[in-house]
């Protein structure tokens, strides 16, 4: 529809309309069920044409494959298709989590009225440093939401280099933003400060030569 705002998220599109902001699975989701379907639709083939030539153990081997990948390509596509991972309405008043593959994203595991959200919340891990005390490479950045008991709910997240970080903090803070104009509730994002601090490249500091010693020069009676 023309009125969506899609925002790509880790694995996942986010779509925003009027009256419901919902988490689906990205269309790259849709390449390990495509390639299951097709070994197994190879494996059928292969069962139908070669039914008189192969082993029997080969036979049993190709029908084993074609009754695994076949039902799991299905799912896979209808889920990467239909599924929602998160689904807010501001008709019912409810933030919904939804089951994942073999629920098709249709079942629900976690429901929260409106009334029980405390707070919409951006954050990223951009202070976090790494064991050795260097910067990460990739930044995390998380919408959560906080219920009024203080349990955190995760809604999506993206992971981005720190050169793309500017952008990465702007889809974050925007769906957190329409979270909370949704559910009329306070909204924490992230500042864009941070995005300038981690822009600014670390300085190497060159190691200092240590001095050369002169080596002293022999002396007349040492040159003899």
């Amino acid at each position: 529809m023309a009125d969506d705002e899609r925002i790509p998220m880790h694995r996942a599109v986010a779509v925003i309309r009027p009256d419901s902001i919902a988490i689906r699975p990205s269309r790259q989701q849709l390449v390990i069920p495509l390639v299951q379907a097709l070994i197994a639709g190879g494996a059928v083939w292969l069962l139908i044409t070669f039914i008189n030539v192969l082993p029997l153990w080969l036979l049993l081997v190709l029908l084993g494959i074609s009754l695994l990948l076949g039902p799991a390509a299905v799912l896979g596509v209808v889920y990467s298709v239909y599924g929602t991972e998160f689904l807010v309405e501001r008709r019912k008043g409810t933030a919904r989590w939804h089951q994942g593959f073999l629920g098709l994203g249709i079942g629900t595991f976690e429901l929260v009225p409106f009334e029980r959200i405390e707070r919409i919340v951006a954050e990223s891990d951009i202070d976090d440093d790494l064991t050795s005390g260097q910067a990460q490479d990739l930044v995390e950045l998380d919408v959560r939401l906080v219920k009024d008991n203080g349990r955190v709910l995760d809604v999506a997240s993206l992971t981005t280099a720190h050169a793309l970080l500017e952008d990465g903090i702007r889809r974050a803070n925007r769906l957190a933003e329409a979270l909370g104009e949704m559910t009329g509730r306070p909204v924490a994002t992230i500042a864009p400060a941070l995005a300038e601090v981690a822009a600014v490249p670390t300085r190497t500091v060159a190691p200092r030569r240590r001095p050369r010693r002169a080596r002293a020069r022999p002396g007349p009676e040492e040159a003899r």
